[in-house]
């Protein structure tokens, strides 16, 4: 059954987050973790998928982003 089946945190907003993790659909997951300062996006299925570094406005997950974006525009959406 799809749906949002856990949300991990480590750490908490006064002190800062160490890793968020959600676990959806059916096999899912989107990890945030920050480390030595810098911050990793985790996305995948099971247990593979991808990483790229979220430390910097337009750094490598930006770049990511922007790629998915051209290739899937139908997919595009604006967060107001």
């Amino acid at each position: 059954m799809a749906k949002i089946r856990a949300v991990v945190t480590e750490g908490d907003r006064q002190n800062g987050y160490k890793r968020v993790q959600v676990l959806f659909g059916t096999n899912y997951f989107l990890e945030i973790v920050e480390n030595d300062g810098r911050v990793e996006f985790l996305l995948g299925a099971h247990h593979t998928g991808f990483k790229a570094d979220a430390s910097e406005p337009n750094g490598e997950l930006q770049k990511y982003i922007s790629e998915v974006q051209q290739r899937y525009p139908e997919s595009l959406f604006e967060q107001e």
